[in-house]
């Protein structure tokens, strides 16, 4: 067996980098070597493309490496001695040049120790498109922590513009293109919303616009979808930005009975009728029923059924309840990551308790042997390397 001690983890580099990568019209300029750039560049390409070439000799000139995204300064030995001035100069006006919005110059772990003041290039690069500088992103910290301080010190560049009030519009936080089938997801939402009358103004860092941004105050309040990806971010718009937020008590809107809950909260706070809504996914309802009932009547399944997963605490929670209220599954192993929203991990241990099943809180999966396990990727992937088989 291997003793492993489990799956890699995103960073709060790589929540930093996703952040301002999920800006339709931004740019991360990475200040590190070409080990940091690589894998930045193809997650953010494949999860929001911009380009319709795949042809890396399109992208061969200098700092770009055959990828659209994310242009890096390469940095050798040398720099990490001397300094990375004499690239930071070069590349500051040729990614300016592209065309982008907005540009974020991020370190690496190890140019952060270099000490070379991203600021001082930036203001002596006289560019005409706006930048901000991350010194530090956390580095080693949580994802959501990396994410956040980008999506905050996004907003502090671009300041609260002026912006008319839109009744009954709403901006969606907390939510990135890290996410599993995230523009699919935000188009459901919109089409949800819009049937009660409510706009969606503004998706912060997940397939939004640098002008969109700045006219975020457009917008009632702000709908927190993942409390993990904006607990810090929401109090701080409220506070500086005057924009209030709304939590979401079921969690993110992940199942039927977490969407209906969405639907008439943000409705109550905005004195708007969530009808329109919560038929179109009672629809949706009788359209599941439909086909469970059938494969039901062939298998017995899915009810009675046992299931792991691993999730943030905003999706595990309604997960959770959605498998075994809506499809009689059996909790073996509910294990959250450690990202924050503390909240909805205490709502979930307690909901396992209340169902007879509190030995599955934070349960290791390996022993459990369940029929399904949901997770991330790189979770199924560690199981398998580890001899666990079965659905995924």
């Amino acid at each position: 067996m291997n003793t492993s001690p489990g799956p890699p983890e995103g960073d709060a580099f790589t929540g930093a980098i996703l952040a301002v990568e999920g800006i339709r019209d931004a740019a991360v300029l990475l200040n590190g070597p070409t080990g940091c750039k690589f894998y930045h560049a193809a997650v953010s390409d494949a999860q929001l493309p911009r380009v319709t070439s795949l042809d890396p000799l399109t992208y061969q000139e200098e700092f770009y490496f055959g990828q659209p995204r994310v242009p890096a300064t390469y940095l050798d030995r040398d720099d990490f001695i001397f300094g990375a001035s004499d690239k930071l100069e070069r590349i500051l006006p040729r990614v300016a040049d592209k065309g982008h919005g907005l540009i974020a110059v991020v370190n690496s772990p190890g140019a952060a120790l270099i000490g070379d003041d991203l600021d001082r290039f930036i203001r002596a690069s006289s560019l005409s498109v706006p930048c901000v500088a991350l010194e530090s992103t956390g580095f080693s910290g949580r994802i959501t922590e990396g994410f956040q301080q980008a999506v905050r010190a996004v907003l502090e560049r671009l300041g609260p513009g002026a912006a008319e009030p839109v009744p009954r519009s709403v901006n969606l936080i907390g939510f990135s293109i890290l996410h599993k089938n995230w523009e699919g997801s935000l188009a459901e939402l919109r089409t949800l919303l819009g049937r009660c009358g409510i706009e969606v103004a503004c998706t912060v860092c997940a397939g939004t616009t640098v002008s969109e941004l700045r006219s975020l105050r457009r917008a009632q309040c702000n709908v927190v979808l993942h409390e993990e990806y904006a607990e810090e971010v929401a109090p701080w718009l409220e506070q500086e930005w005057g924009i209030p937020s709304l939590f979401l008590e079921q969690g993110a809107p992940v199942g039927f009975d977490a969407t209906e809950g969405m639907l008439r909260q943000v409705g109550e706070f905005l004195e708007v009728d969530p009808g329109p809504g919560l038929r179109a996914v009672e629809e949706a309802r009788g359209r599941s029923f439909s086909a469970l009932a059938r494969f039901h009547s062939l298998t017995g399944l899915p009810k009675g059924a046992t299931f792991a997963l691993q999730a943030d605490p905003s999706v595990a929670l309604p997960l959770a309840r959605w498998l075994y209220d809506y499809l009689g599954m059996i909790p073996v192993a509910v294990v959250t990551t450690p990202v924050g929203a503390e909240g909805l991990a205490g709502r979930l241990e307690a909901f396992l308790s209340e169902i007879g099943q509190g030995d599955a809180w934070q349960a290791p999966i390996l022993p459990q042997n369940p029929d399904i396990i949901l997770a991330d990727g790189n979770t199924l992937a560690w199981l398998r390397t580890q001899g666990l088989q079965g659905a995924w």
